[in-house]
């Protein structure tokens, strides 16, 4: 999808919140969305609104449309992601989170898209339920990665790494990671 059509329905539902409710703008964007004859517009307004029924506190919702475009679209990474992060953030589910995450770099290994940012979720969740070696793993990985032009991911993330306890990731692989991702002077 264009970036400029992107923007357009963002700014599109930001005008909606001007006169409707919540609740209404949720069945706006919802009727857009199946009316929609652009298979990219249909993906950007689930996306839309998925994060609008989030916000309306409908997160079991916003998990139906998610796994209905997963079923939709098989190469998607991106919903899948939104899965496992709507699992470990809002329903705190944590074993669901990793059980998504872990499907959704099912996708990104086979399509090549989002590797690094699953992995960085996957980290979040092990770090998150205290797996020591799985997170080394996922840390490994994220490291391995060699990103290509034009491959749509996100860059370094090190949140995960700074908000472990030191007995969670080995000295070695904290200073490699650190070499890999250094900390910025204004963290």
């Amino acid at each position: 999808m264009a970036k400029n059509r992107i923007v357009e329905l963002e700014t599109w539902v930001t005008g909606l919140r001007e006169g409707l409710s919540l609740n209404e703008i949720i069945e706006v964007v919802k009727k857009k969305c199946l009316d929609a004859a652009d298979d990219s517009d249909q993906y950007q307004l689930a996306s839309i609104l998925k994060e609008l029924l989030i916000e309306s506190g409908r997160e079991q919702e916003a998990l139906r449309l998610i796994d209905e475009m997963i079923r939709r679209i098989p190469d998607d990474v991106r919903f899948p992601i939104a899965k496992a992060s709507l699992n470990f953030y809002f329903l705190r589910d944590l074993e669901e989170a990793l059980t998504s995450i872990d499907e959704a770099l099912v996708r990104a290994r086979r399509t090549g898209f989002f590797r690094r940012e699953a992995l960085g979720v996957k980290a979040r969740i092990l770090l998150k339920l205290g797996l020591r070696e799985q997170l080394s793993q996922a840390l490994e990985e994220i490291m391995s990665l060699e990103m290509k032009q034009g491959v749509p991911d996100i860059g370094r993330e090190r949140d995960f790494v700074d908000r472990a306890p030191p007995e969670l990731i080995s000295e070695d692989l904290r200073t490699r990671y650190d070499a890999f991702c250094p900390k910025r002077s204004n963290q």
